[in-house]
């Protein structure tokens, strides 16, 4: 039934958007100082879940031995390298050990298993040796790892001139890790940041009553109320499971109501459905947090999702539809959605890694291989912005995995080359380089520069502050709400909240990269950076490009974009963020107070 409200008086309207945007300034800093000050105020506590108990022996040219030296390593991750390099998780000062020895890996049964890496002179696991080393095997080392062998408390490792012993830990450590967890972690207090949130977006439908009438009241009150709804729902469960961390959450609750907001103010119509995507989304973090507390069965349905994603791609490329110069739209049964955003999930879940695979080049080669794939989809398909974010996604993700600038260097040469190919027989994505610097020359402003010179003139109205949800001009321009979305919100919405929504992205990309020095597994923090370099990237193409500093390349900005797609898929990539979480009780990801 649709509800019957009447228009607001215009006098009154007027009062209240004057006052309410202020408000609405006052609000944003509240609800995301308070979320940014406690993710950068808490930690990622280092925890300890094993003892190693290193014994080397020193000789003499004889091979008497004339010293002996001993100590216990704490072991704080579940995945370590043992070696001579300095740079190894147990470093041992013993040079008959190879630079990287073996790896040292838990499983999710709090088990130990060992893999010798090709050592030079091979690994003994209680008398009986398990890789002979490359120096006695006839034929050359070929750089492959070994078998895992199962390692058991109280077993020996000898490797070169060190005998290594695993230790646990007591039942009195372990009770600390839970309380090393539980102090290093000052959680803001949710209660009155979502209070507030909630406030602001009470407001906003009001805001928003005002500037479309009572035509739209039916999309406004479902889509933001059900937001309320499923806010309060989420916090709900979670405080059940005795999760209390609502940072990164609260964060991606205020983006999507600006976005609720933007959608209203551009195309009300859409309201709905953008809703129904983010709360999609928030549906699929979830499953996907239960799925990554599971090491072994994340990296086995890493297989299936590769598979997917393929799929996709091959079906965009056959059956896809042109929009905007990109072939990246797929309609299905009347429901269209964007393959290539989806795939951006997939592509981080492949190229997350677990420390035994980053040892294995084959692994590597699969990912480089799946990438190139990738990257040729989104060329054929026309779709230069979401290429060039996947290829910046892959060069991290590189990176963490093998650590090698040189070949990064080689594969931006070859990235380059291929820029140029684009441009050369690509002229919509040649038009949209050419205006680059110029979107004010008097040839390019009613062509190529025309939303970004539209872009910069309704940011440059909105002021500080903003004129109001729905009182801006700006959506009447092509792709308003989401290429361009960033000059939106400033009209809209005012500077400071536009630069709070862009500082709310770096803060979750910061916060992952502290995660990498207490993350309990490479899958985990390799995957959060690639899901917050994505976000960054991304965010950077949108905002760049809206006011030419860099040219302007047709991507959506995070949780904030009208678009489905886009929505669904910025909330499903939280969870390898909340995945790489190790706080006490952050994350639905991680078991609170558990052993894995």
């Amino acid at each position: 039934m649709k509800l019957d409200f009447p228009d607001l008086d215009f006098q009154m309207a007027s009062v209240f958007t004057e006052l309410v945007r202020w408000f609405f300034v006052v609000l944003a800093v509240f609800i995301l100082v308070r979320a940014i000050r406690s993710l950068m105020v808490s930690k990622n506590p280092v925890e300890v879940w094993a003892y190693m108990h290193l014994r080397t022996y020193k000789t003499d040219n004889d091979g008497a031995v004339i010293d002996v030296q001993e100590e216990s390593v704490p072991i704080t991750h579940w995945e370590n390298v043992i070696g001579r390099s300095k740079s190894c998780d147990i470093s041992v000062m013993d040079h008959t050990l190879s630079r990287n020895h073996g790896i040292l890996m838990r499983d999710g049964k709090d088990g130990w298993n060992y893999r010798d890496l090709g050592s030079k002179n091979g690994t003994i696991l209680n008398d009986k040796k398990i890789s002979a080393g490359r120096r006695n095997r006839r034929v050359k080392s070929t750089g492959q790892m070994s078998h895992a062998f199962k390692i058991g408390y109280g077993d020996v490792l000898q490797a070169g001139m060190t005998e290594m012993t695993l230790l646990p830990i007591s039942l009195e450590e372990k009770n600390n890790n839970i309380a090393m967890r539980r102090s290093d972690t000052q959680f803001m207090s949710a209660g009155p940041s979502l209070a507030a949130l909630t406030l602001f977006q009470i407001l906003t439908a009001f805001q928003l009553w005002i500037s479309l009438g009572s035509d739209y009241i039916d999309e406004i009150a479902l889509s933001i109320g059900g937001l309320m709804v499923v806010m309060w729902l989420y916090f709900g469960m979670m405080r059940m499971l005795k999760n209390t961390a609502f940072e990164i959450e609260t964060i991606a609750f205020f983006l999507t109501t600006l976005s609720l907001a933007v959608t209203g103010s551009s195309a009300p119509e859409s309201m709905f459905k953008q809703f129904a995507s983010a709360a999609m989304g928030i549906v699929i973090m979830f499953i996907m947090c239960l799925v990554l507390r599971n090491l072994s069965a994340t990296k086995v349905l890493r297989w299936a999702v590769l598979a997917c994603a393929v799929g996709l791609l091959l079906v965009n490329l056959t059956m896809g539809t042109f929009s905007f110069g990109a072939k990246n739209w797929l309609s299905i049964g009347g429901f269209s959605f964007q393959p290539s955003e989806l795939v951006k999930v997939a592509f981080i879940w492949v190229g997350a890694a677990t420390l035994d695979e980053l040892f294995e080049k084959k692994n590597l080669w699969l990912f480089i291989i799946f990438s190139g794939y990738c990257f040729g989809c989104l060329g054929l398909m026309g779709d230069f912005g979401t290429a060039i974010i996947f290829f910046v996604t892959f060069l991290i993700i590189s990176f963490l995995r093998s650590g090698d600038f040189s070949k990064l260097i080689l594969m931006v040469g070859a990235a380059a080359a291929g820029g140029f190919m684009i441009l050369r027989f690509k002229p919509y994505v040649a038009n949209r380089f050419a205006s680059w610097g110029h979107v004010w020359d008097p040839d390019v402003v009613n062509a190529a520069g025309f939303q970004q010179s539209r872009t910069m003139s309704a940011a440059a109205s909105g002021g500080m502050v903003g004129v109001g949800a729905g009182e801006g001009w700006l959506e009447g321009i092509a792709a308003a709400d989401t290429d361009m979305v960033f000059g939106m919100l400033i009209e809209e919405w005012g500077l400071i909240i536009a630069v709070l929504a862009v500082l709310s992205i770096v803060t979750l990309s910061l916060f992952a990269y502290r995660s990498i020095f207490a993350g309990r597994s490479t899958f985990y923090t390799i995957a959060a950076c690639g899901a917050t370099s994505l976000f960054i990237f991304q965010t950077m193409l949108n905002v760049f490009g809206c006011v030419d500093i860099l040219p302007f390349t047709g991507v959506t900005f995070p949780f904030v974009s009208n678009g489905g797609t886009s929505m669904t898929v910025s909330w499903a990539i939280l969870a390898f963020l909340k995945a790489a979480d190790t706080r006490e009780r952050a994350s639905i990801a991680v078991k609170a107070g558990a052993k894995s």
